[in-house]
């Protein structure tokens, strides 16, 4: 009988070595390497001969100020393989997207700089000196390429919660930053770095042929667990140099940027998201004397990849009466998650045959319970599906709206605020830019609404079985909410909704950028002088105006000035080239590559433009007193005026006729909106809607059951938004 124990233990030895052997490899990192730099493409780029019909002897620039590669840890985790990613993709790949696919005249990138380490951040800044280099040799328009970081922070306390922040630097030589400035750990971030080895390794056993990827991802961990962070006091450039720099709020962060001492810009975005800000999130809490510097924070992002931020809306996801939160009643525009909650219960406890007052009642439980959970309210409903939420906690009727949408925390909303903490009451003027925020090194996706798993950041797809494990069914609906003991929250992140967000992700705008020529400086100053504007993702031109200033000069967007007479304003638009299919490229780049980095698909502009139907006018008058109604404040839409169908776009001129009598400061921009067109994610959840016009089902983008997987087309009015024009009253 011995040697048949013996045998056996052969066998069993003999078929779970290999599993043991590769779960070893795994945990002490025996194969895992560092991300391959890449190559810049050494061969000319293809010239497009984009019309921006120059006027004023200024040239308009398109560019994207806010890219990822996979350097970021989230980017780094979104690629792998598994999780329909492509692997990894270096700066350099930015690089070639930039010029092969895009056309852009200029791009940033901004990985996550909480866990970026230095020989990762000097890998970049060499990649794009080598980037800007190759482009001046071969290109006929070469590019511009910016290096920075990304400041990620979040909290879910409302009063300690700043958002995250682009920090672009002017210059790739001289003395830059040794390392990039992150914000306190991330809880996001740091469950990525702290997942469990096992994880990994199923991973790694279900797709087995990319088993590099998951190597390298682990290596990865194990340099960030071991690195020690800087001392928080000590002057940045007397500091390791391999520490994780932090910056515990905005304020930290301009002061370690003058210790830096280089021409820097910080960039506010994704301020009204949902799923990275607290419910009750607000622009008050940062913009004070302390934590906004206009030095360096003149510009915000209007739109990117992950929705319109630009919005002001009046309904909240809580209402606060007494210092206490309660929730508040749906409306035409607007459903609360906390209102929903009660819903999914009383449906739930229909179906198991209870009658309506006790239905009712545990409706009214379920609503307290998500309320006095927040920010965890989603755990108060057990087992809930993605679908059942309906379109609660979004904005109906934003253009391609965040995902749950934070007004407070809006562009709009920013603007009207004013500081009143100083003498010299000040309001807020930012510039507008858009973006892309793509997460795998494609600056300017929007060129055209294809391939969304590859074009977004959306990667859901129901169909794959690991994005589709643990849906729960039918059979674990539980007719009762539970109670959430918050402090034993403290420590998690919040539940994921990565099945609804899908149905918020796009390819992303632009910033376009007015210049007297093409260089650095030039464009440099135009950041800083905010004579740029953002779009959609489409290449729009947009001027904008003031034509009677008292000097006899023309005032262009982004502007600050004093009158006293009322403004009159110019507004010129022209809509987008059309785009032909395919790729026109005549140049030396190995085809395959190419076709793999563009997904075949180029910026290949025609001679006929979409059409620009209609100029909308934004009026915003600033706080003149302290706790002033916001919603009383902005004018949206002051004016629209519709535009005569025409290849040579729409001009129009207006005058504001109580701007002398409102005695008080205010803000002018300019929405250009084209006609409909086709966009990935522009219907959002897709609403199926009742007799009553309330939302009876929603279908999922990406998910068999909704929208399906493919690219989730609608009709969609792309368009452009004008940095804001300031004009201060004058008695005088």
């Amino acid at each position: 009988m011995q040697w048949y124990f013996k045998i056996t233990l052969k066998v069993i030895l003999l078929l779970f070595a290999p599993f043991i052997i590769l779960f070893l490899a795994l945990f002490f990192d025996f194969f895992g390497k560092h991300q391959e730099i890449g190559s810049i493409a050494e061969a000319k780029a293809p010239f497009q001969n984009i019309d921006t019909r120059e006027i004023d002897t200024k040239r308009i620039l398109f560019g994207d100020l806010h890219v990822h590669t996979t350097y970021s840890l989230d980017a780094f985790l979104g690629n792998l393989p598994i999780l329909e990613g492509e692997g990894a993709h270096p700066v350099a790949d930015a690089c070639n997207f930039a010029r092969f696919c895009a056309n852009l005249d200029f791009f940033s990138i901004n990985d996550h700089a909480e866990f970026l380490t230095r020989r990762e951040w000097t890998e970049t800044i060499n990649s794009l000196r080598n980037c800007s280099n190759i482009s001046q040799q071969f290109d006929e328009d070469e590019i511009i390429p910016f290096a920075g970081w990304e400041w990620t922070q979040t909290s879910l306390d409302v009063e300690k919660h700043y958002g995250h922040k682009n920090v672009i630097l002017k210059s790739l030589d001289g003395d830059l930053p040794e390392r990039p400035i992150g914000a306190p750990d991330h809880k996001f971030f740091r469950g990525i770095v702290d997942a469990p080895i096992y994880t990994l390794y199923g991973a790694l056993l279900y797709d087995f042929k990319n088993m590099s990827n998951y190597f390298n991802y682990r290596q990865r961990q194990l340099i960030i667990k071991n690195l020690e962070y800087c001392d928080y006091d000590t002057h940045v450039k007397d500091l390791p140099l391999d520490c994780l720099e932090r910056a515990e709020t905005p304020s930290d962060l301009y002061r370690k940027l003058d210790e830096w001492d280089v021409e820097s810009l910080v960039i506010p975005h994704g301020s009204a998201w949902g799923n990275t800000s607290p419910p009750m999130a607000t622009w008050k809490n940062q913009l004070n004397s302390k934590d906004h510097n206009p030095k360096y924070q003149n510009l915000i992002e209007i739109f990117s990849g992950h929705g319109n931020t630009e919005e002001f809306r009046t309904w909240e996801a809580f209402r606060e009466v007494e210092d206490e939160y309660i929730c508040p009643s749906p409306t035409e525009d607007y459903l609360p998650d906390c209102f929903q909650a009660g819903e999914i219960i009383k449906e739930r406890c229909r179906i198991a045959a209870g009658d309506d007052d006790l239905c009712n009642s545990r409706a009214r439980e379920a609503r307290n319970n998500f309320t006095n959970a927040n920010p965890y309210g989603l755990l108060t409903i057990p087992n809930a599906k993605p679908t059942e939420w309906m379109d609660s906690g979004q904005c109906r009727d934003c253009f391609l709206p965040a995902f749950e949408y934070r007004p407070r925390s809006s562009v709009q909303y920013a603007l009207a605020l004013r500081n009143f903490t100083d003498e010299d009451a000040k309001p807020y003027r930012f510039g507008f830019i858009g973006s892309s925020d793509n997460h795998s090194s494609r600056p300017g996706t929007g060129y055209k609404e294809i391939n969304r798993i590859r074009n977004t950041d959306s990667k859901y797809k129901s169909s794959n079985s690991i994005m589709n494990f643990g849906r729960s069914s039918d059979n674990f609906s539980i007719p009762k909410s539970q109670e959430i003991n918050l402090e034993q929250m403290l420590n998690r992140t919040r539940p994921s909704q990565g099945e609804r967000i899908a149905s918020f992700l796009y390819t992303g705008g632009l910033i376009a950028s007015h210049v007297l020529e093409k260089n650095r400086d030039a464009l440099w100053q135009s950041l800083n002088n905010r004579e740029v504007y953002a779009t959609s993702g489409e290449r729009i031109l947009l001027w904008f105006d003031v034509i009677n200033h008292p000097s006899g000069k023309i005032k262009s967007m982004g502007s600050e000035f004093t009158m006293m007479a009322n403004p009159k304003f110019q507004v010129r638009a022209l809509g987008s080239q059309k785009q032909a299919p395919g790729c026109s490229l005549e140049n030396e780049i190995d085809t395959a590559y190419l076709s793999k980095l563009c997904n075949g698909e180029c910026f290949n502009p025609v001679d006929e433009r979409n059409i620009i139907s209609r100029i909308e006018i934004i009026r915003i008058r600033p706080q003149s007193y302290p706790d002033e109604p916001i919603e009383t404040l902005i004018e949206d839409s002051w004016r629209v005026f519709e535009c005569q169908p025409s290849q040579e776009g729409c001009t129009v001129e207006f005058e504001d006729p109580n701007f002398l009598d409102a005695n008080r400061e205010v803000i002018y921009y300019v929405r250009a909106i084209q006609e409909p067109t086709l966009a990935i994610g522009a219907a959002n959840l897709a609403c199926e809607l009742d007799s009553s016009g309330k939302c009876k089902k929603v279908n999922l983008c990406g998910d068999i059951d909704g929208q399906g997987e493919g690219d989730c087309l609608s009709e969609n009015e792309e368009r452009a938004w004008s940095s804001p024009i300031f004009i201060k009253f004058s008695p005088d």
